[in-house]
């Protein structure tokens, strides 16, 4: 590993840099597809089932929100200051030093971002899966294939690690070719949710009747605990908003572009996330939103009837796998970076001397995502079925009685309590959202203390109604964690574990960087 130094006013060499490509609208394409994907249609029946009422559901969405704006306008100084890749890794370690940033790098690596990417590229096949009925059921394909529909459990398996491989090569092959494929998604996502919006009203299908109660009659200590739940659940949709950082140093003018990209995206997903959830309301009853498993899905039924099923399931699908490329444009940067500090291996610093990009970090992001596929489609897969008059016991079951079983077992059970692939999800976001909000919150809190440490860093961008936005999105953090921590507490234990674990690797790695040094004087 090579050393470089940690100072934001060092100059990088050209080799090590990237090009700016990216213009202002590629901005905002790039914080509205990271926060729009599979959140805002698979979440809306946590937030019904939690609340029960109209009034604090719209409330929930509402605030974290105006909390997420908050965090994207702390995060716009940072990235209008420090213009480089690597986004809220050089924020943590000009603020903090290089051992919060290395932490963060860590877990985006191992759960955080590659976790997502699998969980995205799942949901695309999920829905996918739904649009390939539908075109069977309006035999739309070829007999030879519509055989083969719906998919199997293993051939969705399949397919999700090919679009991991899809988006992978796209990204390496050029910035601007992944910011075609964010822009055209973004805008067919964002058109689908504003028909959403618009086709109740249009169709003469809105009841307001469906938004009773709008109140809860209730307001005891339960209720506030079930806020807080579903306050949980909608930071997922929201998630997103700080992948603008990672490619500040692609972006032309950024001291201007990425401020205002973030303000407007960011913006623009409040008031499209208000828009839908009012419409699923309005063509829904509440209990019907509370037990949907498809919310998109049943609305466009209700709206338009079976035959436009397809519609719903086309929308969601490229509003996932947009969400899956941003996701494959943003991670790399971080290990980028880190490779330029000496943290990673050198090669995953290494520009693509065809295609300018940081091609090394994106197939190494994409190794790991593809074993995360792997091992979830395999800890997902349904036992085969024997042929024989007495029932089959599941090999996890039967392997209780052993430590390695008994072990699987409570794993499965603490990570997915129920079976299913929604409960694995809401699971698995759980996890990512605990990871990723601690270094969010670090990050926000930079502007803090780079405002004292560093003052004499330019800021052609100050965070608007600071100090006041920074802190009420590190004090709605502060609920947040503790509502993780009472309701997803498998989640929070397993997250801490893997922070302790980046530590030790840490200083094992540092350890070898001092003996390299020791070893050349």
């Amino acid at each position: 590993m090579s050393s470089r130094p940690e100072s934001a006013n060092e100059p990088l060499s050209s080799a090590e840099t990237l090009p700016r490509v990216l213009n202002r609208f590629d901005a905002i394409t790039v914080v509205v597809g990271s926060i729009i994907g599979s959140g805002i249609f698979l979440k809306a029946s946590t937030v019904a089932t939690e609340l029960q009422s109209f009034g604090p559901i719209m409330l929930i969405w509402i605030v974290v929100g105006l909390v997420t704006l908050c965090g994207a306008l702390a995060l716009a100084e940072l990235a209008a200051m420090l213009p480089q890749a690597g986004g809220p890794y050089v924020y943590l370690r000009e603020a903090y030093g290089r051992l919060p940033a290395f932490l963060w790098g860590w877990t985006e690596f191992w759960i955080i971002r590659t976790g997502s990417l699998g969980a995205l590229a799942c949901a695309t096949v999920i829905y996918g899966n739904e649009l390939l009925v539908a075109a069977k059921s309006a035999d739309w394909l070829p007999a030879f294939f519509a055989d083969h529909i719906p998919l199997t459990h293993n051939a969705q398996g399949m397919v999700s690690l090919l679009l991991i491989i899809i988006c992978s090569v796209i990204n390496v092959i050029g910035t601007r070719w992944a910011a075609w494929v964010q822009n055209v998604t973004s805008v067919i996502k964002v058109a689908f949710i504003l028909f959403l919006i618009v086709a109740p009203f249009v169709l003469l299908k809105a009841k307001t009747d469906n938004l009773q109660p709008i109140w809860p009659a209730d307001w005891s200590l339960a209720f506030f605990r079930s806020m807080g739940i579903a306050m949980i659940a909608v930071f997922w949709p929201y998630d997103g908003w700080i992948n603008i950082g990672p490619v500040a140093e692609e972006i032309k003018e950024p001291q201007r572009n990425v401020p205002f990209a973030l303000a407007a995206g960011v913006l623009l997903v409040i008031a499209v996330y208000l828009g839908a959830n009012a419409s699923y309301h309005l063509v829904l009853p509440m209990q019907d939103v509370a037990n949907s498993t498809a919310v998109a899905t049943d609305v466009t039924r209700s709206l338009l009837g079976t035959h436009w099923l397809w519609l719903a399931a086309l929308g969601v699908t490229f509003s996932t796998f947009g969400a899956l490329n941003s996701n494959l444009l943003a991670g790399p940067r971080i290990y980028f970076a880190m490779a330029r500090d000496g943290l990673l291996p050198a090669a995953i610093s290494h520009v693509h001397p065809r295609f300018k990009t940081p091609a090394n970090a994106v197939i190494a992001q994409m190794a790991w995502s593809l074993v995360l596929v792997i091992g979830a489609y395999w800890w997902t897969a349904p036992d085969p079925p024997v042929p024989g008059p007495e029932p089959v016991t599941s090999p996890m079951v039967a392997a209780d009685a052993q430590p390695v079983g008994m072990i699987a077992q409570w794993l499965r059970k603490a990570f997915i309590p129920k079976s299913g692939p929604r409960e694995a999800f809401d699971a698995l976001t759980n996890f990512v959202i605990f990871g990723g909000s601690i270094f969010y919150a670090m990050a926000v809190g930079a502007v803090f203390i780079l405002r004292w440490t560093r003052p004499e860093l330019p800021r052609p961008y100050r965070t608007w109604g600071y100090p006041i936005t920074p802190a009420f999105y590190l004090l709605v953090f502060a609920a947040a964690l503790v509502s993780l921590l009472l309701d997803a507490l498998p989640q929070t234990i397993a997250g801490s574990l893997l922070i302790v674990a980046g530590v030790v690797v840490y200083f094992i790695v540092v350890g070898r960087e001092s003996a390299m040094k020791g070893g050349d004087k």
